[in-house]
């Protein structure tokens, strides 16, 4: 996870995980030297092109956003994107008129 100490999402998710998961968990501290007017993100966030705060990189795809534990389940498991799929053909079905 990408995150920024400033970040009351990214709090939320450590929060989640608890202090002793976080203890090894593979969170990138994105402004390392703290924040003031001009301080350029870290390398390795600029590199994962975050955007916002936090993004997680799962199974190679970055997700903006806080994500409860049992969505992150579902990305790893790969449910996600399978779910997406679905309704995405449920969608094209309709508006191609065979839905109804």
């Amino acid at each position: 996870m990408y995150g920024a100490f400033w970040c009351s999402h990214c709090y939320e998710q450590k929060v989640t995980f608890g202090e002793k998961a976080m203890k090894t968990f593979p969170y990138v501290e994105c402004f390392p030297s703290g924040w003031k007017e001009g301080e350029q993100m870290d390398r390795a966030c600029k590199d994962a092109k975050v955007r916002a705060f936090p993004t997680w990189v799962i199974n190679g795809k970055s997700v903006e956003g806080e994500l409860s534990l049992n969505a992150i389940q579902d990305i790893l498991d790969g449910r996600a994107e399978k779910e997406a799929a679905a309704a995405q053909e449920a969608l094209r079905a309709v508006m191609s008129g065979e839905g109804f």
